[in-house]
């Protein structure tokens, strides 16, 4: 008979362990069956989709960032940064695939597919159906979490996030000093792709220990389990300390960016939330007026799934010894952290950043009714998951009505909206037939073009690769140094409100740097032909 974690006792043979898996474990193959789909499903998908749309921002603040770890940068100190990992891991697939815009997708979509078979063996551990319902299941779920994998460069949070829901379930289902230790190591190295999953994972295991403790009876047990469990975080977190000793300068830029984040008490640039009583809304027949507010809905669900989830638990008297509980114990504890993440930018890619715990709550939810109704909901669930995250994938355009164009990037033809394209368009002209007096090498395009530094394969000669924080007066001294040392030939200046905010201009966040670029370079040229008239394009002075 399966025993839990709430008899927990201190041994660590196979035997027990065997004994601490559930019944439907030792029956069914989980893993296989989801390593299967999610391969299968993630591969089909990148084959479809890898040719739509282009960010020419955020997008390329993660091929460029990876480009240059190819040529021996490091983050965060060399250029600014997310956390390391994604970008060491990118590097690695592009060293083979080629440092393009196909093997910065690829790379994304290999870690995209171990977050959905980490997602999918936990959803299929609390399904109940067999044969053809259960591989029918298994298909739309893959589905689900693929289809809210958007953009594609963000999969290292969308997949970090269910791979912390899966350690935790594995830590529900045995009490081996070695999974907890295994897991550890998982949150680790989810940490060095992100220290805010780290965090959030650090809340969930909290959370759920906090459960154990109170049902329990061998506490010490328990205590001695979270001993192993935090070695295990500092040994899968030590790539990190290792590039501190290694790396020069690293060190000073990684507690800098800490104390920057810390001094600002805040994660992200805020938005307000879009919730759907709030938005303005107007009836414009059924398809537009759900596509407008499918995304406030979306965050009411985000917020009601850990409540459901914990009301659901307390009903069952927190029973662990049913594998769907376990299951449900595991997602809202790790979806209650990641409601923050979407809270903090709530708009719709911020969403689907963190939406995946909550995702795993309601299919664990459905484990508890008949199979084929369970399918039913799932496929209601994927219908509903395309038309909330139809904006913010090109693949999906049709639906939209929007118009899309085909692109050279980077020697690919990419399908890319019209506004991408003549942006691409503007670079083209100006790179490849500078005006007189300027030169291509070492340009320069700020704010939200790094896409095109991906592409040219040029160096932004700053460290601020993308400006968002507030005025800060002395990284702009060290900004101007490095301009100073490498001035660029060329520079596209785009001098548009982040977020339509006017107060968020390069002008007002950057005045130092906007005062320098004024009285070094002069006004060659505008994006006015391409229907950009903010972007601007400077020469140096004659």
């Amino acid at each position: 008979m399966a025993t839990s974690l709430l008899a927990v006792t201190w041994k660590t043979s196979r035997h027990q362990h065997m004994e601490q898996l559930s019944e439907a474990d030792r029956r069914n193959p989980s893993a296989a069956l989801a390593f299967v789909v999610a391969f299968v499903g993630t591969a089909l998908w990148f084959a479809a989709t890898w040719r739509y749309g282009l960010d020419l921002s955020d997008e390329g603040f993660y091929w460029y960032g990876a480009q240059r770890v190819l040529r021996g940068e490091v983050p965060l100190r060399d250029f600014m940064s997310y956390d390391v990992g994604r970008y060491y891991w990118a590097a690695a697939f592009m060293r083979l695939a080629g440092d393009g815009v196909l093997g910065a997708r690829l790379s994304a979509a290999a870690y995209q597919f171990l977050g959905t078979f980490a997602g999918l063996w936990v959803c299929l551990s609390a399904f109940r159906g067999r044969g053809v319902s259960r591989l029918v299941f298994a298909c739309v779920v893959a589905a689900v979490f693929t289809v809210w994998s958007v953009p594609y460069y963000k999969a290292y949070d969308h997949a970090t996030s269910m791979i912390i829901v899966a350690v935790l379930l594995a830590m529900l289902k045995a009490s081996t000093s070695r999974v907890w230790f295994g897991a550890g190591v998982c949150l680790g190295l989810a940490a060095i792709m992100g220290r805010n999953h780290g965090v959030y994972g650090a809340f969930a295991v909290t959370l759920f220990v906090i459960v154990l403790l109170f049902r329990s009876t061998d506490r010490r047990a328990i205590l001695s389990l979270c001993a192993f469990f935090a070695t295990g975080v500092v040994v899968g977190f030590s790539p990190t300390f290792v590039l501190m000793t290694t790396a020069d300068g690293f060190y000073a830029a990684f507690v800098h960016s800490l104390a920057k984040l810390l001094k600002r008490g805040e994660t992200n640039i805020p938005l307000p939330v879009p919730w759907p009583w709030r938005s303005g809304w107007k009836w414009e027949g059924p398809l537009w007026t759900a596509l407008r507010m499918s995304t406030g809905f979306g965050f009411v669900f985000l917020a009601a799934m850990p409540l459901v989830g914990l009301f659901a638990l307390a009903y069952r008297r927190f029973d662990l010894n049913n594998e769907r509980n376990r299951v449900l114990l595991a997602a809202t504890a790790c979806a209650i952290p990641y409601v923050h993440y979407a809270f903090a930018r709530a708009d719709l890619t911020h969403l689907a950043l963190s939406i995946f715990p909550s995702l795993i709550v309601l299919f664990s939810l459905f484990a508890d009714i008949r199979p084929w109704k369970t399918l039913t909901l799932g496929l209601g669930t994927l219908s509903a998951s395309i038309l909330t995250v139809a904006s913010l994938q090109a693949f999906f355009a049709p639906l939209t009505h929007a118009r899309l164009e085909q692109a050279d990037v980077d020697g690919e033809r990419l399908w890319v909206y019209p506004g991408v394209a003549r942006k691409l368009e503007l670079a083209s002209k100006v790179l490849l037939a500078p005006s007189p007096g300027a030169t291509t090498a070492g340009f320069l395009a700020i704010p939200n073009l790094q896409s095109l530094h991906a592409i040219y394969r040029t160096r932004m000669p700053v460290w601020e690769i993308y400006p968002l924080s507030a005025k800060n007066a002395e990284l702009e001294v060290r900004e101007i140094e490095r301009l100073e040392k490498s001035p660029p030939g060329i520079v596209l200046l785009s001098d548009h409100g982040l977020d339509g905010d006017p107060r968020r201009t390069l002008k007002r966040m950057r005045p130092r740097m906007a005062a320098w670029f004024s009285s070094h370079y002069r006004l060659a040229g505008d994006g006015a032909e391409y229907g950009f008239s903010e972007i601007k394009v400077l020469a140096p002075q004659r």
